[in-house]
């Protein structure tokens, strides 16, 4: 990789990291990040204690199976990683929002709070995913600019961020858009350990494998993806004429890339998690139980709720088609359809090129077809196979390569022309994805592209409006300004802990007060809400019923599509 390129990829992560902090601040909280929150405070508790006691001369604080149990026996069905960074980000950084704590000096405050003060406490919370995704962006930008030029790098890392639900999910304080950029790193250095030889990539392999699956689980299948590739990019060692055929096959099979991935992976997993220092087989027996039989929440699919298994196995692709702007998968359908007459010519060649076309198509496909499985739960929608974006966006800048090179042979351009067209033309082709961006923000998960006709058309289509109680952000204003004092609230989908750090930070009145969950909590609230999900339509008539009433406050909206209303007790 050329020099010149990392100053751009840096500028390109630190961009991409503040825009996320600064969209953030208007984000609401999601239910998952309430428990993370929960677990990032126990786990940053452990390493200070376990420091405390190597400074007072008890260094086996540090694997006293006590101490690691009180403080990582909370959520342990998930990796730490995210989490211990959560926490540490937020012991360093944050700051109280807390009236007599506005307005004091930097200075002061780490004096006060041992920590800088920096941001809020969600804000801190937050920045270790928005950070990853800002270095995945300035990662798919060197490697697209190492496959394809450099403008293929840069459409394809800004088409990367410039998704409404890889922007959403890379705002929180959550595992999905961490795992996206961690799985795209150890592939992105898999490929330069496979193009390259050096053992600096090698390592970085074996490295962020382990980080990997330290993030969630979904990287245990990555091996046997890079495998494949492996096979096919190293297939010309089998022709070979100074060596038997067997021990060819074995050079083909036996890449260095794996010894790599095998050494270094499973130590730095076991560092990064305590709670497996003891008895370890039970506790990973019980992790991997977890997620093989994972409850089956609810979506709405097509005006059909969905629940348990079989799911449609068109549920993937569709949900695809209508949530990505439609400018990408274009870019990318034209990068695939030239892609596939390349891979064609490789492979009568037989030449050692590193096969990036079939390592992207790869990236693409597998996430996708992983969840496209009848029993695999589906609740998540696209997040739980957001790892694909990064690898499409560099099909789609594949394909503005290939757009800019026939328009420039097409009118005979000069040198200049063509450069200039190639900036015109990426910033053609980015434009809209932006504005989805900005036009879906804070709703997310509430936005749909133009295919399916907008929110509005997504809705109409039966298409699900939301998940994990996020946007009760929206009706804060409103209960700071109306809600009585000490009024009770029924915040239906939103959990606790999420409430609790809007309060910690400043966006909601601590004196209102959550009244419990289902029917018992709605008839206990002054005040109730109800987020519009297609199986949440019998909290509604429970409020009705309690109320006497079926004319809300307020109804919060995305773009005319109802997401959130908001009830009082006459």
């Amino acid at each position: 990789m050329h020099r010149c390129h990392l100053p751009l990829a840096l500028l390109l992560t630190v961009a991409t990291t503040t825009a996320l902090l600064l969209a953030g601040r208007h984000q609401g909280f999601t239910r998952d990040e309430g428990y993370y929150f929960q677990a990032a405070e126990m786990h940053v508790a452990y390493y200070e204690e376990a420091l405390a006691g190597f400074a007072s001369g008890k260094p086996w604080t540090f694997v006293d199976r006590r101490v690691i149990d009180r403080w990582f026996s909370y959520n342990s069905e998930h990796p730490p990683l995210m989490k211990t960074l959560f926490g540490l980000s937020w012991r360093l950084l944050h700051r109280c929002r807390c009236p007599e704590e506005r307005g004091l000096h930097p200075i002061a405050y780490l004096r006060r709070h041992r920590t800088l003060g920096l941001l809020s406490q969600g804000e801190a919370m937050r920045l270790p995913a928005a950070g990853l995704a800002g270095i995945l962006v300035g990662a798919v930008y060197l490697l697209g600019a190492r496959m394809f030029g450099r403008g293929a790098g840069l459409v394809a890392a800004a088409l990367t961020i410039l998704a409404p639900r890889h922007f959403f999910h890379a705002q929180l304080a959550c595992f999905d858009a961490p795992i996206a950029a961690m799985m795209f790193l150890t592939t992105a250095a898999y490929y330069m350990a496979q193009t390259t030889g050096r053992r600096r990539w090698l390592v970085a392999t074996g490295v962020l494998a382990g980080l990997s699956i330290a993030t969630k689980h979904n990287a245990y299948f990555l091996p046997f993806v890079l495998l494949l590739h492996s096979l096919w990019a190293r297939r010309h060692l089998l022709k070979a004429k100074d060596v038997p055929r067997w021990r060819a096959a074995l050079r083909v099979v036996l890449a260095p890339w794996i010894g790599a991935m095998a050494l270094l992976s499973v130590p730095v997993y076991l560092l990064t998690w305590p709670w497996l220092w003891h008895d370890t087989l039970r506790r990973f027996a019980a992790y991997v139980a977890f997620h093989l039989h994972h409850v089956h929440y609810n979506i709405e699919y097509l005006g059909q709720n969905y629940n348990r298994p079989p799911f449609p196995w068109h549920y993937v692709p569709v949900v695809t088609l209508l949530t990505t702007p439609v400018t990408t998968m274009v870019l990318a359908l034209v990068g695939a359809v030239l892609g596939l007459a390349g891979l064609r010519r490789s492979w009568a060649q037989g030449k050692p090129d590193g096969a990036p076309g079939l390592l992207i198509a790869l990236g693409v496909l597998w996430p996708m077809l992983l969840i496209a499985r009848p029993g695999t739960p589906i609740f998540g929608a696209e997040k739980h196979w957001l790892p694909f974006m990064p690898f499409l966006a560099l099909a789609a800048g594949f394909g503005y390569t290939r757009l800019w090179q026939w328009c420039s042979a097409a009118f005979a351009l000069s040198p200049r022309q063509r450069q200039l067209l190639g900036g015109v033309l990426a910033g053609v082709l980015i434009v809209p994805p932006l504005l989805e961006v900005r036009r879906s923000h804070p709703y997310g998960l509430s936005h749909y592209n133009a295919l399916a006709g907008g929110p509005q058309g997504g809705a109409d289509l039966g298409m699900n409006r939301q998940f994990w109680g996020y946007a009760v952000r929206g009706l804060f204003p409103y209960l700071n300004r109306h809600a009585p004092p000490g009024a009770g609230i029924y915040w239906h989908d939103a959990n606790l802990y999420q409430i609790q750090m809007s309060m910690k930070d400043g966006l909601l009145r601590r004196d209102l007060r959550d009244t419990g969950l289902e029917e018992p909590g709605v008839r206990a609230s002054d005040m109730a809400l109800v987020i519009h999900e297609k199986h949440f339509n019998k909290y509604e008539y429970w409020i009705w019923d309690a109320y006497g009433t079926t004319r809300p406050d307020e109804v919060l909206t995305h773009e005319g599509v109802p997401v959130v209303t908001l009830y009082s007790r006459r």
